[in-house]
């Protein structure tokens, strides 16, 4: 922890030295140009030049091959039956819910089933590549074995099943069975015409590329890689390889060279897990959460200089381990900038990963960030959570305050934006921007509370004592819990970064400090874990933490509930409002960067197109509500379906608003001085010193840190 705070104040001084110098003025910003050579308008990128357009596809069709420059794909328009399209156009109609068609030597495999008690009946229909019949094949498999997909490969048919690949020859006689991890594998058709059988590790991260050994019955691995998603290639290379980066062609023994990079293209793709070769020089991009792509081949001209700005990010080293691309990571972020790019005449919008895919730990990065704005290579954006903390690029004035772009802008004002005041509060400016934001707080029944919209510690205490034997005020409560909420919410007020002084030493913060050491602890543990969908109403809770993701979250849980509901945070010294707006990716502007006037735009973008949690753009969050008084009760709902069943009432939209109202912070938090708290107040907690000995030492130190943050 002490390394990780000298850090941070080292990261102080180099922002302080790095304020105190003036940016030079450029008389023409320098333009993104990608590949192309500004002087002679040639290519001279390490990849091609290449550019993308949608793929047009029927509504709920599927890609589910190419051949020969044609895109194949399938969709189920009604129960029991199955239409194959060519290039968008209905090719042939399949009279059943075929599970996938796929590609043969010959023509087009329509793969269907029978079950029964004793095993199911694979029945596989050849059509031609002109969607004539041809054929139906049926290969009956073994109780318990599953056929996930299949492929044609000289004169073998092969059925990836739940634990086994299963190879036949073309008149359905089994040749091999070969085992492999449950539930793990795809086969993919190389662009040398061979079939293998690929293994990928989740998010990302790699995996193995195996020959398939039908005489001997077994895989055998070909090559690994480390990073990114494998596809089919064409002539020029067997496989290609999806990297945050760009597309890259792959040998036969995992040589990779770049096929095109989306940044000398201009390219903004986000989500891209799947490629494959088109065969005359295009290519297919897709994933799950991707509209598909073509990558077509393209002239220089076509590439059109735009400003570069760079949006930084820095993941955990738990983030990274969890998803290895950051870019993965900050999906939505990524997401948005795609967005943005694809519309935008004037600015293009990079990621730029501080941690280097992770080969650096947060502190690394962070003292290579320090060196890089000591030299005047300042990102023009930062997303400031997690590791890239907000607070010392503010303390030392190092942030662009935003109002000044919002009141240039025809188009917003702060009245438009939910959480504009609170970050105002928070941060002496509006020096971060998000697009959406959430609620975390805490729910009481209204016969017990009131109409309050917060509660005390004495409230917490009356409260706690009324409870019986298993029954909880606050689920999994513990003293390091309690403290983090409510130390975080009294730095606020204890601060003023504006005169460099603080205030820990006083009777307020000792009872903070008090409260905390006299909680009952409920912590969860096998002995009192409790279940169920209305814990509040049943009174085994008498408070329940819910998160609001969306304008309509408060009315489901008060309907879940059953009872009038009051929503009162978190407990506060003074009983006031508990509740925070979560804001999960801030950005702020670098005032030193290359182009802070121009970043505005990309924000912007991002307010008036937020498709997550609670829009910050208050037209949108209206939208919402408006579209939510009128659901149709009568219309059939997925059984899966979480939402509201019925229109939302004005006493529900009313009690929403009040909230937004109410809530006056953010949970941004300064983790340094919190973690200063933490360490002073353990041997309180502990019994080996006084509450009033603990405020004292937080004040000597928060003190330092003050005087050290504080920019001068």
């Amino acid at each position: 922890m002490k390394k990780a705070i000298g850090i941070l104040l080292l990261l102080a001084l180099c922002l302080s030295l790095c304020a105190c110098g003036e940016k030079k003025e450029k008389t023409e910003p320098p333009q993104a140009v990608g590949g192309v050579d500004p002087v002679t308008g040639a290519w001279q990128g390490q990849g091609g030049c290449y550019r993308t357009e949608p793929l047009e596809l029927p509504k709920g069709a599927g890609v589910r091959f190419c051949h020969e420059g044609q895109i194949y794909a399938m969709g189920n328009p009604s129960m029991g039956e199955t239409i194959v399209y060519r290039d968008g156009e209905e090719l042939f109609r399949y009279a059943g819910m075929a599970f996938t068609v796929s590609r043969g030597e010959d023509g087009i495999w329509v793969q269907d089933e029978e079950r029964s008690e004793t095993g199911d009946t694979l029945v596989l229909s050849l059509y031609s590549f002109e969607g004539a019949y041809q054929e139906t094949l049926r290969l009956e498999l073994p109780a318990g074995c599953f056929s996930l997909g299949m492929a044609a490969a000289g004169d073998k048919l092969y059925l990836k099943c739940s634990d086994t690949l299963r190879a036949y020859d073309r008149e359905g006689n089994l040749l091999c069975v070969i085992p492999h991890e449950e539930f793990q594998g795809d086969l993919l058709r190389g662009g040398d015409g061979e079939l293998y059988f690929l293994t990928e590790r989740e998010n990302g991260s790699g995996g193995v590329i195996s020959t398939i050994d039908t005489e001997q019955g077994c895989l055998t691995e070909l090559l690994s890689w480390d990073r990114g998603f494998v596809g089919s290639g064409d002539e020029e290379s067997p496989f290609l390889l999806i990297l945050p980066e760009g597309l890259y062609r792959m040998d036969r023994e995992g040589q990779t060279r770049p096929l095109v990079l989306w940044d000398e293209c201009l390219l903004s793709v986000s989500g891209i897990t799947q490629t494959r070769a088109l065969g005359d020089g295009r290519f297919l991009l897709g994933g799950l959460f991707a509209e598909p792509l073509l990558l077509i081949p393209a002239q220089p001209e076509d590439i059109k200089p735009r400003t570069m700005l760079t949006l930084a990010v820095l993941a955990t080293q738990d983030a990274l381990d969890y998803e290895p691309d950051p870019t993965t990571y900050y999906a939505n972020v990524a997401h948005s900038i795609s967005a943005f790019n694809a519309q935008s005449t004037d600015c293009y919008v990079k990621l730029l990963d501080l941690s280097e895919g992770g080969s650096l730990t947060a502190e690394q990065a962070l003292t290579r960030l320090n060196t890089q704005i000591l030299s005047g290579q300042v990102p023009d954006m930062l997303v400031l959570n997690g590791s890239l903390s907000p607070f010392a690029f503010l303390r030392q004035g190092l942030l662009r305050d935003l109002a000044q772009d919002l009141e240039a802008d025809p188009d917003l004002s702060a009245a438009d934006l939910v959480l504009a005041q609170a970050i105002e509060h928070d941060c002496g400016g509006l020096y971060l921007m998000t697009d959406c934001f959430s609620i975390e707080t805490r729910l009481g029944l209204r016969s017990r509370f009131g109409e309050a919209w917060g509660w005390s510690f004495e409230d917490y205490r009356r409260i706690d004592a009324e409870m019986t034997d298993g029954k909880m005020t606050i689920y999994n409560l513990t003293r390091d819990y309690f403290l983090e909420n409510s130390a975080s919410r009294y730095l606020r007020q204890a601060i003023d970064w504006k005169n460099g002084t603080c205030d820990f030493e006083n009777p307020d913060f000792v009872r903070l400090l008090e409260a905390c050491r006299d909680i009952r602890e409920t912590p969860e543990d096998p002995e009192n874990m409790i279940f169920g969908m209305n814990l509040l109403g049943d009174g085994v809770e008498a408070t329940d933490l819910v998160m609001l993701g969306d304008a309509t979250d408060l009315a489901k849980e008060c309907r879940r509930v059953g009872q009038s509901v009051s929503v009162i945070g978190w407990p506060t010294p003074d009983g006031s409002c508990g509740t925070d707006f979560g804001i999960s990716y801030p950005i702020g502007v670098m005032k030193n960067g290359e182009h802070p006037e121009l970043c505005w735009q990309f924000l912007k973008y991002c307010l008036l197109h937020a498709e997550r949690s609670i829009p910050n753009y208050r037209p949108l969050l209206e939208q919402q509500i408006e579209e939510a008084r009128h659901i149709d009760p009568e219309e059939e709902k997925d059984m899966w379906y979480d939402g509201l069943r019925s229109p939302i009432t004005e006493a529900e939209v009313n009690q929403f608003y009040t909230l937004l109202e109410k809530v006056e912070h953010t949970s941004l938090r300064d983790e340094t001085a919190l973690s200063m708290i933490r360490e002073e107040v353990a041997p309180f907690l502990a019994g080996e010193r006084s509450a009033e000995d603990a405020a004292r030492l937080i004040q000597s130190r928060i003190s330092i840190y003050v005087a050290e943050q504080r920019q001068s």
